[in-house]
This record gives structure tokens, sequence and C-alpha cells, in this order.
């Protein structure tokens, strides 16, 4: 689709607009340039936009019976309750007939009524009680991918920042607000096929063309002599700056001894396409040791930060606690992060990886029932997942040693129906049912897919 082809969309749709202007710091282009190593591509398939979902991939589910899941009876169901309790109220807010996620096999918002009404009754501490609430409520299915059963899966946490309101001294680093003219498009609101997928960029102020959004290097360029009216906060690690992009929410400690949270409030959509940008400048703030940042020191930060295309917005959150793309508040090691363009959001999703219990501990067997409820721009693809640990130092040390190899099951209604019929294809005990969205919705009748 053309850039003409968006910008009519846009124009046609109203579009998502933000809520503040840019600023800028101190550029390199003003002071003697040291040399930077420069960092690797991540593809090579060159700059350009990203999309929040490939689209690319097909869930394959096997229908298997609880006893198949690894490690099911030993998990402490009950703090699945909360967290699932939490996508329930977000599946009040929708009519009977809008459907959960952009596949068939979320079903419609009706058909998860029964087991939200049922969860009511459960506390967090009463795991027989949770586990047996599951069990009567959702079968178990096996998901496969492309791939095969085996995907990966990650861990993310809230980033510790140490920030201040006004730039100075050792705060020279902007977390920056939504800038007003970022646009996002959804795909849903226009094609069948659109699978979650949003387009972020910009209206062109003649022609309303909607147009790609500048790299990060172009905006600090755009915003020289805007500064403080854009920046949300002002850090005192460029590392950390680019590390919250990562995790995409986070908690400030501020120079008055206040804590804020910061969320995720928008994003350029352009692909990261440098591999290593956080840690080269956590390399460079070591090498530096505890001086005073010179402006030296601060343009050199900026190249190095440059390197990355993309970049994220930030928004003050008061809600205690990181928010998932649910807008839930997110419960720790009970939420997920998933491909919303094939696991809907609100899914129960048991977990078969490896992963350490503890700060120090080794990465021993990790298994648990989890609830589909953010997203993440590196979370792409059928089997995987990416396990939110949450805030305090255990949970950043956890959280960012978790990568590796893992199994998923997702557990879907019992209410769903069986008929092609209501909008889902057939599954059989011990067969595997293959879903692509636009053929499948076709066939289904469900016609345009909404986003939850």
């Amino acid at each position: 689709m053309n850039r003409v082809t968006f910008g009519m969309l846009v124009l046609l749709a109203g579009c998502t607009h933000g809520r503040a202007a840019p600023t800028p710091v101190t550029t390199s282009s003003m002071l003697e340039q040291e040399e930077i190593e420069p960092l690797p591509d991540v593809s090579p398939t060159g700059p350009g936009l990203a999309m929040d979902t490939t689209g690319s991939d097909t869930l394959n589910l096997t229908k298997v019976e609880y006893s198949q899941l690894p490690g099911w009876k030993n998990d402490k169901h009950g703090e699945a309750i909360v967290a699932f309790s939490a996508s329930c109220e977000k599946l009040a807010e929708l009519d009977n007939s809008e459907p959960i996620g952009t596949g068939p096999y979320g079903g419609l918002a009706r058909h998860w009524r029964k087991a939200c009404a049922a969860v009511q009754n459960i506390t967090k501490s009463e795991h027989k009680k949770a586990r047996a609430f599951f069990e009567k409520h959702f079968h178990p299915y096996a998901a496969t991918g492309n791939e095969g059963s085996e995907g990966r899966i990650t861990g993310y946490y809230v980033q510790p920042l140490r920030a201040s309101r006004k730039r100075g001294g050792r705060y020279q680093f902007p977390l920056y607000k939504r800038p007003e003219d970022l646009v996002a498009v959804k795909l849903d609101d226009f094609v069948e096929d659109g699978r979650s997928r949003r387009v972020w960029g910009r209206l062109a102020p003649k022609s309303g063309r909607l147009l790609p959004y500048p790299t990060r290097s172009e905006f600090e360029k755009e915003i020289r002599g805007r500064r403080n009216e854009a920046v949300l906060l002002w850090l005192d690690s460029p590392a950390d700056s680019v590390l919250v992009e990562i995790e995409g929410s986070g908690r400030a400690t501020l120079d008055d001894g206040s804590v804020v949270m910061v969320a995720f409030d928008g994003k350029n959509g352009r692909k990261s396409q440098k591999l290593g940008v956080a840690r080269a400048l956590r390399a460079f703030e070591k090498k530096r040791g505890k001086r005073r940042w010179t402006k030296a020191d601060i343009a050199k930060a900026s190249r190095i930060a440059e390197q990355k295309d993309s970049m994220v917005f930030f928004e003050i959150e008061h809600r205690d606690g990181a928010i998932g793309s649910q807008n839930v508040v997110l419960t720790p090691r009970r939420s997920l992060a998933v491909d919303r363009a094939i696991v809907p959001l609100s899914t129960p999703v048991w977990v078969d990886t490896r992963a350490p219990n503890a700060a120090k501990s080794q990465h021993t067997t990790w298994r648990r029932l989890l609830i589909a409820q953010d997203t993440g721009g590196a979370i792409l693809g059928t089997v995987r997942g990416d396990i939110y640990w949450g805030d305090d130092d255990e949970a950043v040390a956890i959280g960012r040693r978790v990568n590796g190899a893992g199994r998923m099951w997702l557990l879907l209604p019992k209410t769903l129906p069986e008929s092609r019929a209501e909008g889902r294809s057939r599954i059989e005990s011990g067969s595997t049912a293959r879903f692509r969205d636009a053929e499948m919705r076709r066939r289904s009748g469900l016609g345009r897919p909404k986003r939850l």
C-alpha cells in the first residue's frame, strides 16, 4: 500500500494524534566530533518502517488434555487469577458480538462471559480452586508455528531511572513526550488481514499524505531550539534512556525524592536497525567514570544513540505499575507479552521454559500459567513470549537473563463453538487446525476484525 493510499485512510479515519511537542539536546554538529565505532545492522534489509506485528506466521493449534501440559498441577494457579480478572474487566467493555483478537480462534466477547463471571468468586490464594476453574472453563491447545513447537521466551521489567524535571548537572539525557504530529494508523480499520498491525507516521501539512516519522537523528535536528517543551524528564544516563525504550516502561526516582512511573505513549515506527546501542552507551559511561558530563561527552553519547533509528515516546502514568497494551496493570510473573496478530489478548497461556528463580540463581525449569496482556516491537511470531517480571531489583536481575527456548499452550474458552458457521474452524482432539486470518474470516463470516 503506497503513501497516498495511507494518507487517504488517515483522513477517513480521523487518525490518532499525540499530545505534546518535541525538544532537543546538544547536538554533535556544534562540537568537535570524536569518532565513534559504528554498530552492526540488525538485518540486511536496510532502514525503513517497522510494523507492530509481522502478520506472517501461522498458528497451528492441537487440542490436548491438561495431563499433557508439563508441570500443570504444580503451579500456583491462584496467582494467575489477578491477571485474568484484569483482562475480564477489559472484555466487559466490549459488545457481545465483538471479536477477541484478530484471528477466529479467539471467538467473540460473549464466549468469554461465563469464565469472566466465574472468576469473580476466586481469590489469588485459592490455588486448587483456581486450577479447577481453568480446567472447567478452558480447553488447552498446543501452539506451533512455521518453525515448529519450540520458540523463544524472553523477560522484561520496569526500567529503573534517575531523573529530574529540569535539565542540569547530571541530568542531561531526554526522555521525550509524544509529539503532537505523531499519527498511528490501525490497519484493522481498513483491511480484513490487518492483524492488529499499525503504521506510525505524520501527515504532510499540504497534501495530507501519511509520511514516515523522522528517525531519531532527524528528530533531534528538527526540534533543535524547542527543547524544554518536548521533554518529559531528563535522565542521568544515556544508556537508561535507550533501555527504557526497550522495556516500554520505567520507574523514575526524581531529584526531589519523589517517584513517578513512565509508560509507552507511541513510537516513530522505525526499525531499530542497529544492534547494541544500549550496551555501547553503558560501556561509554563506564569508561568516562563519574566525572561531570561535558558538552563533548553529551555530544558523543548522542551520536551513539542516533545510530538507532527507532525511538519511543512516554507519558507519566498515575496507576501503580507497568501498563500493558491491553491497558491493564501488569502482574509480575503472570503477564505475558505476545504477538497480538496471532495470540488474542486475554488468553491464558501455559509456558514451559527455563529461567532463574532468584536474582543470582541458575536457570531451572520454569512452568507457569500467564495471561496475554501486552505486546512488544520485538515480540513477533507464534511461539514467542516475553514474561513480565516486575519493577523491583530482583525483577531487573532476573528479567534481563531470561532469553531461551520455550513452548506455549493456549487455553481457549469451552464456550467457543466448534462449528465453522460460528466463526471458528473445527478443532478435533488429536488433530491440528491451521488458521490464517483473512481466509478463515471470509469462511466464518466474522467480517472485519477489531482490535481489543
